[in-house]
């Protein structure tokens, strides 16, 4: 998100320093790999709403882009009736085209997969790469002036100025994009990181076509989630994980998940060789739990909470967070929380 918002002060004309703690592309947060889910399938309008908003951005940004960064595939949710129902009630209050189709006429569409009772296909939605895509982003950013420093670890944020080390700089308006450390920074409560592992299998037949899915299984067991990818088919469950300590973090992935995850391959996706299970982590944090944390308090804005499905929305976001910084908008309400604390 601090790259999109970036891009967006600096394209507007404002004088942009861009403090990163790592190098740009590093894989210790959430917005790294090759590939993430864009869709409008959601149970609440507002979202549905929102994606529709961001979803043509992605094709602008594809634009400008000499190589792949966005691919329109459709979003398929399947499982139980009674699950999806809420899904394309929303879609249908907001004027967004969906489709139900049968098991055997989504198994026909999509080999590769094996579909539950009901199947709801909303064909907008596509993958994004999120590692072409913050490149493409950064570039724009130092393109239009932006100062980009990475491997500079924040200590604190102190009102307008912003402390290092032994740095420290002083800005008109402070903009905090940390992900899972933003809590440590500008004194929201604090964050709970929980790293989750999905991975990629090797598909056996090139020749199939994958949409982006969600199966929605119900009786409690977690949502399982996939996507193609460069690197093969995507597949993982929305939930679990283990918390993690940022500063001493090994990446290793739990046993027991990554069975639990190759027992769910054989039995739901077989396009895919199961043995070619190759694991990869990220982090989801406790605030996105919630609605997003896109709010203003004095000279400072702070974006925040949007693991787990809010990759989607980041050439959006950096708008948002651009209208709050030139104080041309108010924060919307439910993405407002820091009335609640210290700044």
């Amino acid at each position: 998100m601090g790259t999109s918002i970036a891009r967006e002060l600096a394209e507007r004309g404002h004088r942009v320093t861009v403090l990163e703690q790592f190098t740009a592309g590093h894989a210790n947060g959430s917005s790294h790999g090759s590939s993430r889910i864009v869709r409008l399938t959601y149970d609440d309008p507002f979202y549905v709403r929102l994606a529709r908003e961001a979803r043509p951005l992605w094709d602008e940004l594809q634009l400008l882009s000499d190589v792949p960064l966005f691919h329109q595939c459709g979003s398929v949710d399947h499982g139980p009736r009674a699950e999806l129902e809420p899904f394309a009630a929303a879609l249908a209050e907001v004027g967004v085209p969906y489709e139900w189709l049968t098991p055997a006429e989504a198994g026909a569409r999509w080999p590769g997969l094996r579909f539950d009772e009901s199947v709801l296909l909303q064909p907008d939605g596509g993958v994004a790469n999120p590692d072409v895509a913050l490149a493409l982003l950064r570039r724009l950013a130092i393109a239009a002036g932006a100062e980009w420093l990475d491997g500079v670890r924040v200590d604190s944020v102190q009102g307008t100025s912003v402390v290092a080390g032994d740095r420290t700089w002083h800005a008109d308006q402070v903009v905090v994009a940390a992900g899972v450390w933003t809590d440590a920074l500008v004194g929201l409560a604090p964050e709970v990181a929980t790293q989750v592992q999905p991975a990629h299998f090797t598909p056996v037949d090139d020749a199939h076509g994958w949409p982006t899915f969600l199966h929605r299984r119900g009786d409690g067991a977690p949502e399982a989630y996939g996507l193609p990818s460069p690197d093969g088919i995507k597949v993982g469950f929305h939930g679990g994980g283990k918390v993690v300590d940022l500063e001493k973090r090994d990446f290793s992935p739990v046993a027991d998940e990554l069975q639990q995850l190759r027992a769910y391959v054989t039995a739901w996706v077989p396009g895919v060789d199961v043995d070619s299970l190759d694991t990869t982590t990220c982090l989801y944090g406790a605030l996105a739990e919630d609605d997003f944390l896109i709010d203003r308090a004095g000279d400072m804005t702070i974006a925040a909470g949007f693991s787990g499905h809010g990759f989607k929305f980041v050439p959006l976001v950096g708008r948002l967070v651009a209208d709050l910084v030139a104080g041309t908008t108010t924060p919307e309400p439910r993405f407002t929380r820091l009335s609640h604390h210290s700044t």
